[in-house]
């Protein structure tokens, strides 16, 4: 066994921005949330912009702003559990859509089925910097008068007809954590486009009350730093409390503002997002490259007219009887269909069920790392993993590859 491990997913951090922070921690600095609601206005070209504790926090603030308490939403059937988080604390009931597994992107009649059942909004959610067909979801959900929300917290970086995921929804929100590929160690926004909504933004500001200061995320982000490194990162890998790479459902809390010090950071994570993504992009590409019909992995495909982002790169197990590869990031997706979520059965609405393409998801996807700490040498068991027409594992690699 190697020591060396390498994280699922890693953020970059800026060194030069700690310091900084830690001086708005200890009240010496103040941030400047004005610079980054005009720079994150400029990105995804909107009116106004909401900045919150989580992306968990702005999608029950997006909700709450286009659907009443008690409403029922259309959700992806296959995604993160903080979608089940944030419909307990909007207080929503559920619908489930399918999901295309050959590009992470809604299936289009599924959507028309589960609008058609009754639903008073609609959240399309881009995966892993895979950007989903919001388009189309929008021109279908046009015809019944529903809003589209776009949780964009997993963007990445991603693009869709030239123009940054996140920009396309009624309403969108971001999230800065720290598994987004570009953070502030906690953080989200509410992106809105109409006038109506902007005028709801200002009112949420106000009601949202002054933010904490958070210092918890400097120093989050300086062991990130110093931890997230392929020789390191199995120490807090090793700790179970952590939970490190397992999906944790977190109770859902009321939304608050985003702390003074994650403000302060997220103006260098922005700085930074450009180079990650062309770099995550380029390592991705080098995998796919290699790919052939006859390999154990099929590469997902981003939709015409998009870009993935690569927060990780995400293939289908072609045979189903392929391993994880923890030691390279190498993991299998989210293990349960949202259906399956024990927490969100009080809010899903009778008769939803999971259908195949997020069944088929939930037990062929596998994700692969692609970021700037994934180095030449893990890429290369990676690469080898992807390409093996049968089933490997990293005792079977070249042990030149893993050194």
């Amino acid at each position: 066994m190697t020591w060396r491990r390498v994280p699922p997913v890693f953020s970059p951090v800026s060194p030069a921005a700690l310091p900084g922070a830690l001086a708005v921690a200890c009240g010496l600095r103040k941030a400047n949330p004005d610079a980054l609601i005009a720079m994150l206005r400029t990105r995804h070209e909107a009116t106004e912009v909401l900045l919150t504790d989580s992306g968990t926090s702005a999608l029950i603030l997006a909700m709450r702003a286009t659907i009443p308490v008690g409403a029922t939403v259309a959700y992806p059937a296959y995604g993160c559990i903080d979608l089940t988080t944030a419909a307990l604390g909007a207080n929503v009931k559920v619908r489930l859509y399918d999901i295309d597994p050959v590009t992470l992107s809604p299936d289009l009649d599924s959507v028309r089925r589960a609008i058609g059942r009754g639903v008073s909004a609609i959240v399309v959610a881009h995966l892993f910097g895979y950007p989903a067909d919001i388009v189309g979801v929008r021109e279908i959900a046009a015809e019944h008068g529903v809003p589209v929300i776009e949780d964009a917290a997993q963007a990445a970086g991603g693009r869709l007809d030239a123009r940054s995921i996140g920009s396309h929804g009624d309403i969108s929100v971001l999230s800065f954590g720290r598994g987004k590929g570009m953070t502030s160690g906690s953080g989200g926004a509410v992106l809105v486009r109409r006038s109506a909504l902007e005028q709801w933004a200002h009112r949420a500001r106000s009601m949202l009350g002054p933010g904490r200061t958070g210092g918890r995320e400097a120093a989050a982000l300086a062991a990130q730093w110093i931890l997230a490194r392929p020789m390191l990162y199995r120490i807090p890998a090793s700790i179970p409390g952590l939970r490190l790479g397992e999906m944790v459902f977190r109770p859902p809390r009321e939304p608050r503002p985003i702390t003074s010090t994650a403000a302060k950071l997220l103006g260098a994570a922005l700085e930074m997002d450009n180079n990650e993504v062309r770099g995550r992009r380029l390592r991705a590409h080098d995998i796919i490259a290699r790919l052939r019909p006859n390999s154990r992995m099929s590469p997902v495909r981003p939709i015409a007219g998009g870009e993935s982002g690569y927060l990780r790169l995400a293939l289908l197990d072609t045979k189903g009887d392929a391993a994880a590869l923890p030691s390279v990031g190498a993991v299998r997706g989210y293990p349960l269909t949202l259906e399956q979520h024990p927490q969100l059965r009080t809010q899903l609405a009778p008769g939803e069920r999971a259908e195949n393409g997020a069944l088929h998801l939930r037990d062929r996807l596998f994700t692969a790392p692609t970021h700037s700490r994934v180095y030449a040498k893990d890429l290369s068991v990676l690469i080898a993993w992807a390409t093996a027409a049968n089933p490997i594992s990293v005792e079977q690699l070249s042990p030149v590859a893993v050194a």
